[in-house]
């Protein structure tokens, strides 16, 4: 029977791939955006800032920023040799489409269920090699979890091909002659796999776009079907659930990412499901995602490891993304478990 070995929880932020001195040209997004959500509301920037002030400022320093990226790069390493410590034939990437895909509808969970995926330009750099590739998928465990979770009440979209990517286009003038996969994924393919992409299945959720959201306790109940869906596969494959995505951005929320990285070491479902779905919008939706590794890792007894917690900055008035590096091995339980406390900022 297939055996759930490895989980991880990974940021997937454009500024991964900037370098330090270009992180504040983001700013000028978020001084733009007319809903910057932030605990429970939205807020213009100049709302933010007269909440805020300029606390952040500190942090915008050429320095700061340097320290900051370095810390970034090191736990990105660290993580994926976490990867490949855990030897897995298949993997169930979990992600979302951020409109890349689909312009025009939110489906709320999809599963895809075709031969391979591809990656590669125009995606930037920090997402794919210079070159086209294609990886593998897994049609057969993907038609079984849609199965499983069919019996057990979800209603999914069955994705049979992947569209093509339209914000490519839309966003970087550039056309690619086979469908790039979203950013969600082509990170994971790229910087923690690198390339070497065993069969996997990715899941895409509406993690961004009311009014189809997943809420967060649906997510948890995914994860408890996912889990039984792959411990019920009958090849004897080691697998690997990973989920792609951040904790607070785009306004950085340090005291609730904190919150939520201590709900997740403690496997805290009803504190992580008591939080107002206000403060799960925007790019800190992802966050839900987490909660399914955590569900479908917490029966082998894995401790999870915080790798690094790195609020990146790049306004005076908080915004930016906060990266939490973690992961679940239930291989490296004894040695990691102290590791759960987040490391200071």
């Amino acid at each position: 029977m297939a055996k759930i070995v490895f989980g991880m929880a990974v940021p997937h932020s454009g500024m991964l791939g900037q370098a330090p001195e270009d992180w504040l040209t983001n700013g000028e997004r978020d001084r733009k955006n007319p809903e910057l959500w932030f605990r429970n509301q939205t807020w213009t920037y100049p709302e933010l800032e007269a909440e805020r002030g300029a606390a952040f400022e500190p942090y915008l320093t050429i320095e700061e920023r340097t320290e900051r990226a370095s810390r970034c790069r090191a736990a990105l390493d660290e993580m994926a040799e976490a990867y490949a410590r855990a030897d897995v034939d298949v993997a169930i990437i979990l992600g979302k489409d951020q409109k890349e895909i689909w312009p025009d509808m939110s489906p709320s969970i999809a599963i895809y269920s075709g031969e391979d995926v591809h990656n590669g330009p125009p995606q930037r750099a920090v997402y794919a090699p210079d070159h086209h590739v294609v990886h593998q998928c897994h049609p057969k465990l993907a038609t079984h979890l849609m199965e499983t979770f069919q019996r057990e009440g979800f209603d999914l979209c069955d994705l049979q091909a992947w569209p093509e990517n339209v914000w490519m286009e839309r966003q970087m003038k550039q056309k690619a002659d086979y469908p790039v996969v979203p950013h969600a994924y082509s990170f994971v393919y790229h910087q923690i796999m690198k390339e070497d992409v065993p069969p996997h299945v990715p899941v895409l959720f509406n993690l961004f776009y009311p009014p189809t959201q997943p809420s967060m306790a649906r997510c948890i109940e995914f994860g408890r079907v996912l889990r039984d869906a792959i411990e019920a596969w009958p090849e004897d494959v080691r697998v690997a659930v990973i989920a792609s995505g951040g904790l607070s951005h785009f306004v950085n929320d340090e005291e609730f990412d904190r919150r939520v990285m201590k709900m997740l070491a403690d496997y805290d479902y009803d504190g992580l499901s008591a939080i107002p779905d206000g403060y799960y919008q925007s790019g800190t939706s992802e966050v839900k995602i987490y909660s399914i590794v955590m569900m479908a890792l917490q029966q082998t007894g894995a401790q999870m490891t915080l790798v690094d917690y790195v609020p990146c900055w790049r306004t005076a008035a908080g915004t930016g993304e906060g990266m939490g590096f973690m992961y679940w091995d239930p291989a490296r339980q004894t040695a990691e478990a102290p590791a759960a406390e987040a490391p200071t900022a």
